[in-house]
């Protein structure tokens, strides 16, 4: 097969399997690529370097749709290709060579920002500052976030602008203060 009859896509992968979908990509012999960057992490008793995805629940990979698509989604770990309108979305090979020479070369000033979490409705997590721990919905986005918080009983709601580096998505349908 030719290369030029195969394109990136990217694979939503089961949660937390983006390491094992590569490697048993890896084993059947289909073109990947998994960005990943060294964190720290630290535990109540040690400190840890370990390799996190860059792109959370993502694996990228270079295949024939026709000849391919079943192999790779019958992989232990595979969940979906990221689709447009119900047809899988190819990638730009220069958008991939990109990623990649950003994480060689300058992997302690990457920063990967998901635009998703900073649309109006979305529920997030604040991180940072006075409000860390707290939950809230984006009401709107400029250089900063403005999220809303809604206070039950009285039918309110308070709003503040926050760096948008302090917030994380949530699924979780309750706001307010986290248990974390």
């Amino acid at each position: 097969m030719t290369d030029q009859m195969k394109f990136w896509y990217a694979i939503y992968t089961l949660s937390r399997s983006e390491k094992k979908l590569a490697k048993e990509l890896d084993k059947k012999g289909i073109e990947n690529f998994l960005p990943l960057l060294p964190l720290k992490k630290q535990w109540s008793d040690r400190k840890k370097t370990v390799l996190e995805p860059v792109f959370s629940s993502y694996v990228f990979v270079k295949m024939d749709l026709k000849s391919e698509k079943i192999r790779v989604l019958q992989t232990p770990g595979a969940h979906h290709i990221l689709s447009l309108d119900g047809s899988p979305l190819p990638i730009p090979e220069e958008e991939i060579e990109l990623v990649k020479i950003f994480v060689r070369d300058f992997p302690e000033h990457l920063r990967v920002q998901s635009e998703e979490k900073m649309e109006p409705g979305n529920k997030v997590l604040i991180t940072r500052g006075s409000f860390k721990g707290y939950r809230a919905i984006v009401i709107r986005k400029i250089s900063s976030v403005s999220v809303k918080v809604n206070i039950s009983g009285i039918q309110s709601s308070i709003s503040v602008d926050l760096d948008p580096d302090s917030i994380e998505t949530q699924e979780e349908k309750n706001i307010g203060r986290s248990s974390r």
